[in-house]
């Protein structure tokens, strides 16, 4: 307990540092060590360190890493001579050092530091393992946090006097298992590194979960938001796509879980730099991560960068050579970050390319302000074969001191669509380059700035109260004078997204009418339309108008009022640019007569309504209630309302669009139902889509993040559309249909032969008999299902025999311009289809190809007549009548002269037709004779030609 209290006191005191103010006009080019191996094993490092120095090189990179340095134990004695050796050597030829102090451990070194229960878990459920081998515990556990940040005060007091010295460049803190300082990106699975999204483990969930309930405080507005239905905070989980780790923050649920994983990794983050500033506030701290740009940094957590640092010095990034832009990634970090702010990239000497291309990454780094280029080199033939860059570098850049950079231009995107997109690369890359670019062969620094918006209380705005809204207007009463009128408001007139409607209550009521228990009652005395307000009341308070029109009149009046048949969406207008509205046909119906007049109301000066349609151009900013009544063909009506919002064009929402429709697909009868939304084919030119919500969903089937599942109970076609939502509440919608059917297969018989001869000739059903005479010389199968399949097995078995599969549509027993002939014979066909989600779907047909008629199909041929020959498996013999009853033996002579019996199971008889079966025999190919015989007398002899 005593220690614990003593670490929460000096992290809180350690707080009150902040990053350091003086800025160095040196800049650094650094050998980086990795130091992968055996504390024991002194390695290439010293040698390399000497041969950098001589190269020109001025600072050294050195990785410590706390599994090498406790290498079995926490309590065993620490083994620093390695690094000790490496920083002196460093320090003794003038090198400015830097240290990564690595807390990752090789994943069968972690007894007694942690357990394999604490390790980050991947979106899979697979405890984290990549890269060098390496394993990390979780951002958001604390106790192993505090045993991290020992290590790291531990090694900053055993170096500090490097600070003292003004030898230390920077200190950074990393854990991946490529050393970075981020949320890892992949995990090794079967001996393959793939991507995965991290940290999905039991305490992070939890917390996340814990945080959307502080945050949206009821489940309703988060299933709103996220669309989905979860039924508490206990069920919402954190959003994964394991096919695309990057698409799991998609959509409002995934930048939430963005903003949770971000928020975490600040902490630890900053926990790091209050440890090294405990020990001496002036040391520099810079954070080292893979990118902040690239499609990955949404996985890594480091899109959002700038909040991620507020109170580093620095920002080191992998600068890739086959994929980066290497004025672009100095330009994104350094352009609106202090002047005194640390820009590193990263060199990972590559074999596959030249040393010019090297040598362009740092020429272009240092051109555009870069303070550091560390360069990774681990062996000392890397180090002669970049002998001659190194020291090209080292003349041209390290006596000139940084300057600051003057950008005349500049470019900006925001977090959420960074996040959306995938990294800025997506979202601003291109405008960058045209104006960095704009002179190719002077090329110009161009300010990047970033408008972390997802990270603003301004992003919470979407998950307050949303107010109720009209549902169903509710409809014109028409009642008779001096009669009692009792009238239920219907439940349904106002509807709330994020919560339910609580009471409804009503304005001044005339003097003969009362509201009591939601309901209305009186008997009217005086003709005329009383015109009453309704309020619908969430919840929280939040409320909604409508107005009910009760006309009283001189007698019953049978008239049904006219209704609204879909509600009208709220309008957004920029000022001074034209805007019309054209009121839909079909927005109102009436039952028993006609929609006669439509008339609009509480319009402002500048709007015009005309012919069913509301044009005008606003000369300013307002909020305008337009009130629309339609009338019948007996003056009876129904009034509905919405709003028009005049804004200045800056805050004039592009809506989102759909890049393509969706395909129908199928569903099978009590069984489970999979499908997942495409991912792109909702977008959004200047947002992000915020939420996906499903309409006239079957009981049956659940939407939640993109995926539709379910168990369909009763065959039919489901109309369903599918509503994409902006950031600003604009929505588009596509129609998506499932077809509820049991699995079926269909055959169609077609000529064979190439794609330019093929043609259907007819169906194929069972028992079907088909004349040879009308038949071409080639046939070909094709089989047709109600649902998609992803393989189709074909076995045709009779006079000819065909196994094959194929996953291609149209699907066919012949992929090729081939077929098989119209062997005279009765045969079946066998076709089984599979889906990877779905049951096995097989049909079996029996059909005939007739010499004769449809009940003796050999009736004309030929007395012992053979085919096919050559042959394949199967040969035909017709047998005459007198034969066909008697048993017959056959048998198999080869030319040499053996003599092979073939088993009457391999033989059948039926209509007047042997067909033998020569598969199961594995004769080779080549010559043979069929002997017939009966009872020890021959029959018939036939020479034949095996394939």
């Amino acid at each position: 307990m005593f220690i614990c209290w003593v670490i929460s006191i000096q992290l809180v005191s350690a707080q009150t540092h902040t990053r350091t103010t003086e800025a160095d006009p040196q800049r650094y080019l650094a050998l980086m060590l990795l130091n992968l191996t055996a504390p024991n094993d002194r390695g290439p490092e010293p040698d390399l360190i000497r041969t950098a120095s001589q190269l020109g090189l001025n600072a050294v990179y050195i990785t410590i890493p706390w599994d090498k340095v406790y290498y079995n134990s926490p309590t065993e004695t620490p083994q620093w001579a390695k690094y000790d050796e490496q920083i002196k050597i460093a320090t003794d030829l003038g090198m400015k050092v830097a240290l990564r102090i690595h807390l990752g451990r090789y994943n069968t070194r972690i007894n007694g530091f942690w357990n394999v229960a604490d390790n980050q878990v991947s979106q899979s459920n697979q405890p984290l393992v990549s890269g060098y081998g390496d394993t990390f515990f979780g951002f958001d556990n604390q106790t192993l946090v505090n045993k991290g940040i020992d290590f790291v005060k531990e090694t900053v007091n055993r170096y500090k006097h490097l600070q003292t010295e003004n030898k230390l460049l920077y200190v950074s803190v990393t854990n991946t298992s490529t050393q970075e300082g981020e949320y890892p990106g992949g995990i090794i699975l079967n001996g393959k590194e793939q991507s995965a999204a991290f940290d999905y483990s039991k305490s992070m969930i939890a917390g996340f979960q814990t945080w959307l309930q502080t945050n949206y405080k009821k489940i309703q507005r988060l299933n709103f938001l996220w669309g989905t239905s979860y039924k508490s905070f206990a069920n919402a989980t954190a959003p994964s796509t394991p096919w695309e780790p990057g698409d799991s923050f998609k959509q409002r649920a995934g930048k939430d879980w963005y903003i949770y994983r971000h928020i975490i990794l600040k902490k630890y983050t900053e926990q790091m730099i209050a440890a090294v500033k405990s020990v001496n506030g002036n040391i520099k701290f810079v954070s080292d991560y893979g990118s902040v740009f690239d499609t990955q940094s949404a996985v890594r957590g480091t899109l959002g960068f700038r909040d991620l640092n507020e109170k580093s010095d620095g920002i080191k990034i992998n600068d890739n050579l086959a994929s980066h832009d290497h004025r672009w990634s100095v330009d994104i970090l350094k352009s609106s970050a202090p002047a005194n702010f640390i820009t590193a990239n990263e060199l990972f000497v590559n074999a596959y390319f030249d040393n010019n291309a090297h040598l362009k990454q740092i020429n272009e780094n240092f051109e555009h302000g870069a303070n550091v280029v560390a360069v990774v080199i681990s062996a000392t033939d890397q180090m002669s074969r970049s002998e001659s860059f190194l020291r090209q570098a080292a003349s041209n850049w390290l006596n000139k001191p940084l300057t600051p950079i003057i950008y005349n231009e500049s470019v900006g995107y925001r977090l959420s669509a960074a996040v959306e997109k995938g990294g800025p690369l997506n979202v601003v890359y291109s405008e960058w380059a045209k104006r960095a670019y704009a002179d190719p062969a002077n090329p110009r620094p161009v300010r990047v700035n970033l408008d972390e918006d997802l990270l603003s209380p301004s992003y919470w705005d979407d998950a307050t109260n949303y107010d109720p809204y009209v549902f169903r207007p509710v409809p014109m009463q028409i009642i008779p004078i001096n009669k009692d009128f009792t009238y239920r408001l219907p439940m349904d007139t106002f509807s709330d997204v994020d919560g339910t409607i609580v009471r409804m209550d009503v304005g001044t009521l005339p003097s003969w009418l009362r509201y009591e228990s939601g309901q209305l009652r009186g008997r009217p005395t005086a003709l005329g339309d009383f015109r009453i307000l309704v309020k619908g009341i969430d919840d929280e308070g939040g409320s909604a108008e409508a107005y009910l029109t009760v006309r009283v009149d001189e007698r019953e009046n049978t008239n049904k009022p006219p209704t609204v048949s879909s509600n009208f969406t709220n309008q957004l207008v920029a000022v001074s640019q034209p805007f019309t509205l054209t009121i839909p046909k079909g927005a109102f119906i009436d039952s028993d007569g006609q929609i006669t007049n439509i008339e609009a109301g509480g319009l402002p000066s500048w709007l015009n309504f005309s012919n069913g349609v509301l044009s005008g151009t606003p000369a300013s900013v307002g909020e305008y209630r337009i009130i629309l009544k339609a009338y019948d063909n007996l003056t009876a009506f129904v009034e509905t309302y919405f709003t028009i919002k005049v804004v200045e064009p800056q805050y004039l929402n592009s809506p989102p669009y759909a890049s393509g429709t969706l395909p129908v697909k199928y569903a099978q009868l009590n069984m489970p139902f999979n499908y997942i939304l495409p991912n792109g084919i909702f977008g959004d030119p200047d947002g992000y889509i915020s939420s996906i919500s499903l309409q006239n969903r079957p009981s049956w089937l659940d939407f939640s993040l993109n995926v539709f599942s379910g168990t369909p109970t009763e065959e039919g076609e489901y109309r369903l559309i599918v509503r994409a939502y902006d950031n600003s509440g604009a929505y588009v919608e596509i129609p998506f249909i499932i077809k509820v059917e049991i699995p079926r297969i269909r055959f169609e018989l077609t000529r064979g032969g190439s794609k330019v001869d093929q043609q259907v000739l007819q169906p194929l059903a069972a028992d079907d008999v088909l004349p040879a005479s009308e038949l071409p010389p080639l046939l070909n199968i094709l089989a047709y299902g109600n649902f998609e399949f992803d393989e189709v097995a074909f076995d045709l078995n009779g006079p000819y025999r065909k196994k094959s599969k194929t996953s291609k549509f149209p699907y066919a027993l012949y992929e090729n311009a081939s077929g098989f002939a119209p062997y005279i014979g009765r045969y079946t066909l066998t076709v089984t289809a599979s889906k990877q989600d779905s049951a096995i779907i097989s049909n079996s047909i029996q059909f005939s190809i007739s010499y004769g008629d449809s009940v003796n199909i050999t009736r004309d041929m030929e007395e012992w007549a053979f085919y096919p020959n050559p042959l394949e498996d199967i040969l035909n013999i017709k047998l005459p009548v007198q034969q066909a009853a008697t048993e017959i033996e056959y048998s198999l002579i080869t030319v040499s002269g053996k003599r092979m019996q073939i088993p009457k199971s391999y033989v059948t008889v039926a209509d007047d037709l042997a067909n033998i079966d020569l598969t199961t025999l594995r004769v080779p190919a080549g010559i043979y004779f069929i002997r017939l015989e009966d009872k020890g007398s021959l029959l018939k002899q036939f020479k034949i030609f095996k394939k």
